[in-house]
């Protein structure tokens, strides 16, 4: 799956260039956090020049692993804990958009896993 691929890409094989070649050109990312100016570069290039910046390598050299994947039509959620370099350790769940075979869109939201939990269940 196409998701997976990317994800594998960027967190497993740290490979940018190739996980540029599954985004659409109309790439779209709806997270706050990174910056773009449409005048001056596409989204797609702002959300890989992302990952280049501190910020965004403190990510890729992050232990991530899918807990789930969720596909309905052209839309698949992946599901996945991912810990960062400093121990902290999130919850995240990433939607993504298919297009013509390519990422076309992309949002996140990314929770803090607590360190005592108010109950059993676990985030995961």
């Amino acid at each position: 799956m196409i998701v997976e691929e990317l994800v594998a890409l960027v967190f497993d094989a740290k490979d940018l260039d190739a996980a540029a070649v599954l985004l659409h050109g109309d790439f779209v990312s709806h997270n706050p956090v990174i910056p773009h100016d449409p005048a001056e570069r596409t989204a797609r290039d702002a959300f890989l020049d992302f990952f280049r910046t501190p910020a965004g390598e403190a990510l890729i050299h992050s232990e991530s692993t899918v807990r789930r994947v969720i596909a309905d039509g052209e839309l698949v959620a992946v599901h996945s804990s991912l810990t960062r370099p400093d121990g902290v350790t999130v919850a995240i769940v990433d939607i993504f958009r298919l297009l013509d075979g390519l990422v076309v869109e992309h949002w996140d939201v990314v929770q803090p896993v607590p360190a005592t939990p108010l109950n059993p269940h676990g985030m995961f």
